[in-house]
């Protein structure tokens, strides 16, 4: 599975229909919700100080940063079951049917107001596109309007060959960030797929339950509340950001450099980096001495950082699910908590002594991700963005996965900016490891990413290639081919 922007996609010509949620009644419906926004959604609405802030352009309508997948349905294009199938599982996920506005106290404090209700999907259709690039025109001048503060939070529309003889179509949904998170994105794909087919048949698609995100952000905020500046969570990321000097760690080679927007539009790339074979390879090695495949992704990584600039300790954010509830394994939204990773590789000698190195720096921290580091943040007293975030996800039993392949589905996240952030979303799934990346558009940080990035494939090939070999493999052996 890749993660890609939507221009990376191969859209097809064809009739465009857009699918658009609305209120079964009518603004009436909307009823105020006393359940709080979690600390990462609040955060986000406002300052956006741990995640892209969002921006305010002309319209005054507050943009945020939106997420989705396009894939293929094997069936027929029957127009009557789509609306049915989106509406299901719009009702499905209760933080499709709540939206947030903004109000003051008396004292002008800002605070947040949820609401919520029921949603029905309808269809409009816009007519025949004639070419992919006319349909990406419109399907980013849709999405790019979803925000955190302006209902519906979830898009979607579907393009049908009316004059082919094939029976599929392509469906292809955008959600604001607030209402979804990577996990999200691929549970979606195959949900869609379920409950559009027993639409078809008639048939009751037998989901498993999915808890709202409203009531997981219920006990996040007691959570977030029990926090004080004593905390080990506090103290933990106090330290790791005074490292520099309040900021999070940056890329570890050079990314600023002239840019030809004005915007500091980011540039990005993905590829398939290993098969299967070989990711079952390197993962037997990494069981057999102990660890995980995690662990062995990030060793090579710090191997790479090592290499490539020279440094033996490799920095970053990384995020980590905070589904820690069985209610929650199937729920739309977004369940993510962050924790500060710092892989030192001085003095190893073997890839054995790296996965230890690594594997101990996810363990150490592991359990910061359940407490909401914008809480924290608070408590610090920081408003800085992460700089340098690698995110990395077993993908393989998510409920459909080996479909993937098969339905040409893809994940897609919408146009970011920033001068500075570098991002490696690093995915295993049935079909191998994927690696995408976003960074600034420079020529400096284009080079420099993507000599990190071929430098991490190799030391990678080259863990493959060895398997399981039972003899200490060195350090300098893996980076040698990179």
């Amino acid at each position: 599975m890749e993660f890609t922007e939507l221009a990376d996609y191969p859209l097809p010509a064809g009739q465009l229909t857009e699918w658009t949620p609305r209120l079964v009644d009518d603004e009436s419906a909307w009823v105020h919700d006393t359940r709080p926004l979690s600390y990462l959604h609040e955060d986000y609405c406002g300052r956006g100080s741990t995640c892209h802030p969002p921006t305010a352009p002309e319209d005054g309508h507050q943009r945020g940063s939106w997420l989705g997948a396009a894939f293929e349905i094997p069936h027929r294009h029957d127009p009557d079951a789509v609306a049915r199938a989106l509406t299901v599982w719009m009702r499905r996920h209760e933080v499709f049917r709540t939206t947030v506005s903004e109000t003051r106290d008396d004292d002008g404090v800002r605070l947040c107001r949820r609401s919520t209700s029921d949603v029905e999907v309808a269809g409009t259709v816009v007519g025949h596109m004639r070419t992919g690039t006319r349909v990406h025109e419109h399907l980013v001048g849709l999405f790019e309007r979803l925000s955190p503060l302006q209902w519906p939070h979830c898009l979607a529309v579907t393009i049908a060959q009316t004059d082919s003889a094939e029976d599929s179509f392509v469906l292809v949904f955008g959600a604001d960030h607030s209402v979804m998170d990577a996990y999200s994105m691929l549970l979606a794909i195959g949900e869609i797929q379920r409950i559009y087919e027993c639409e078809l048949a008639g048939q009751d698609p037998e989901l498993p339950m999915a808890g709202s995100h409203l009531d997981f952000s219920v006990d996040e905020r007691v959570v977030g509340q029990a926090l004080d500046a004593e905390h080990r969570a506090v103290d933990v990321w106090s330290r790791f950001l005074a490292r520099d000097e309040g900021r999070f760690p940056a890329f570890p080679l050079p990314v600023t450099g002239p840019s030809s927007s004005h915007r500091r539009h980011q540039s990005g790339t993905s590829s398939w980096v290993l098969s299967a074979t070989q990711s079952d390879a390197i993962n037997r090695r990494a069981r057999e001495s102990g660890h995980s495949m995690q662990s062995a992704v990030l060793a090579a990584l710090a191997l790479t950082t090592r290499t490539v600039a020279g440094a033996d300790v490799t920095r970053f954010a990384m995020p980590m699910h905070t589904r820690n509830q069985a209610q929650y394994v199937s729920s739309v939204g977004w369940f993510v908590g962050m924790i500060p990773i710092e892989v030192d590789v001085r003095g190893v000698e073997s890839f054995d002594d790296c996965l230890s190195r690594a594997g101990g720096a996810v363990t150490a921290h592991k359990d910061l991700a359940q407490f909401p580091y914008p809480r924290i943040a608070e408590l610090i007293g920081v408003e800085e963005v992460p700089r340098f975030v690698v995110s990395y996800v077993d993908a393989r039993f998510i409920p459909a996965a080996q479909d993937w392949s098969r339905w040409g589905a893809r994940t897609l996240r919408g146009a970011a900016e920033s001068d500075d952030e570098v991002y490696l979303w690093i995915v295993r799934s049935p079909k191998g490891i994927s690696v995408s990346a976003r960074f600034p558009s420079n020529p400096v940080a284009t080079a420099g990413v993507h000599d990190y990035l071929n430098s991490f494939t190799a030391v990678l090939a080259r863990l493959a290639a060895a398997g399981t070999d039972q003899t200490r493999l060195s350090a300098d052996d893996l980076v040698a081919a990179s």
